[in-house]
């Protein structure tokens, strides 16, 4: 995994990676920089993963995102918005393909099977 530019990231319990993940933290302002295409201040990004998510291979994840519980991001796929938790997501950029067996998940997790 990589963790580039400026902001926090904040990874819940139980989450799982394929390899090569990016997270893009903040990035140059280009707005209102002072150089041309941008200029040396910098925006702070932010990225919350909540418990029992599960990346694929190869994902990467832009600043301000927040992925939900449970959620699923397909291998390959650039988040660039939330994921609502459960969903499934893919392509790029990542939408929702499906949602988990949200009461199947519920029973697991209440039962402490993870």
């Amino acid at each position: 995994m990589t963790i580039s530019g400026q902001g926090r990231v904040k990874i819940g319990n139980y989450f799982h990676s394929g390899t090569n993940v990016k997270i893009m933290l903040g990035s140059h302002d280009y707005d209102n920089g002072d150089k041309i295409p941008y200029g040396s201040h910098y925006t702070e990004k932010n990225v919350v993963i909540d418990d029992f998510v599960w990346l694929g291979s190869d994902v990467t994840i832009s600043g301000n995102v927040h992925i939900g519980e449970g959620a699923i991001v397909a291998i390959r796929s650039v988040v660039v918005k939330d994921v609502p938790p459960y969903a499934i997501v893919g392509g790029n950029p990542a939408k929702v393909i499906k949602y988990r067996n949200i009461e199947q998940f519920k029973k697991l997790k209440e039962e402490g099977k993870y």
